[in-house]
């Protein structure tokens, strides 16, 4: 087995080894220890299962130009960010070599270590963000190529007390920022009454499509101002200059997990300066001027699909 060469290193214990057309190593299994320092510290990439979980050992990925790109460790490293040490099992990087993601665990789902085990091994981290002290315990946490943060995204059933441009509101799922760091989305976790440009509706998606915390439900432009939401409690009724009228509510569907019950499907709007759009249809898009709207209670029982398929 040839020994590569690389800008980390030489390295002699691997498997697994490709390339690309140039000939640099694209990915690879280690096989033997090796310490790597990168601009955030020294890192050892996995190279030995162990009963954390981790049961295959995964590979190490590069880019064309040499540098890291994804490296699963063999045990935490305390990762260095704008925001403190953070221990991570997981780190991905820009191609220029900056943080992009860490996870602070990295075990392996499976019949035998599944999402309880990992979630009791997680622990609960303080970090000092742009919205304030958040004590929770994280998935993984995303950077821009400046270093501020990008993304939280917390465990299932994992929320946190946040400040954001409506005020401090528990959050759950995940949590998005602007470069500058203002907020520019969250998943409330409960209901929550925001001011919109049509009036004052409360926010809340009751079965979050996204499992990450990029994109979530309730999001904010730079100034602050709601551009989009999810609402379970509240309907509206839109009226246009010819007296024309349309009501837009939650609906209902059958839950995957009994046909017997139904559960709530949330009314989905986006804000533009001058339009509001329901359900992401184009063909529901309304110019704000033409319009009048008057927001009204749902007025039916919430269920949660989650808490259907988790009872017995």
């Amino acid at each position: 087995m040839e020994t590569l060469t690389t800008k980390y290193g030489e390295i002699a214990g691997y498997q697994n080894l490709e390339k690309y057309a140039s000939g640099t190593p694209a990915s690879l299994i280690f096989t033997e220890r090796l310490e790597i320092k990168t601009p955030v510290g020294v890192i050892t990439p996995q190279y030995a299962v162990d009963d954390h979980g981790r049961r295959v050992l995964k590979p190490v990925d590069f880019y064309e130009n040499g540098n890291l790109r994804k490296a699963p460790l063999q045990e935490a490293a305390d990762i260095e960010t704008r925001y403190g040490k953070i221990p991570a099992e997981l780190v991905m990087f820009y191609d220029d070599g900056t943080l992009k993601k860490l996870f602070p665990l990295n075990g392996k789902l499976s019949g035998y270590w599944g999402e309880k085990d990992e979630y009791a091994l997680a622990e609960h981290l303080e970090l000092q963000l742009p919205c304030g002290t958040i004590r929770a315990k994280p998935i993984n946490l995303a950077f821009y190529q400046t270093g501020n943060i990008k993304s939280i995204t917390l465990w299932p059933r994992e929320s946190a007390e946040v400040k954001t441009p409506i005020g401090t509101i528990p959050v759950n799922v995940g949590i998005s920022f602007y470069e500058d760091g203002s907020v520019k989305s969250v998943e409330p976790a409960e209901p929550c009454t925001v001011e919109t440009k049509i009036g004052k509706i409360s926010a809340y998606d009751n079965d979050p499509e996204g499992i990450m915390g990029d994109i979530n439900s309730l999001q904010f432009n730079n100034q602050g101002d709601v551009t989009a939401l999810s609402t379970t409690q509240n309907g509206i009724i839109l009226r246009n200059a010819a007296g024309g009228e349309i009501k837009y509510t939650p609906s209902k569907k059958e839950s995957l997990c009994s046909e017997k019950v139904e559960v709530t499907t949330p009314l989905q709007i986006e804000f533009t300066n001058e339009t509001v759009r329901f359900n992401h249809s184009a063909s529901e898009e309304y110019n704000l001027s033409d319009c009048s709207f008057e927001i009204i209670d749902y007025g039916k029982k919430i269920l949660n699909p989650f808490f259907i398929c988790n009872c017995s």
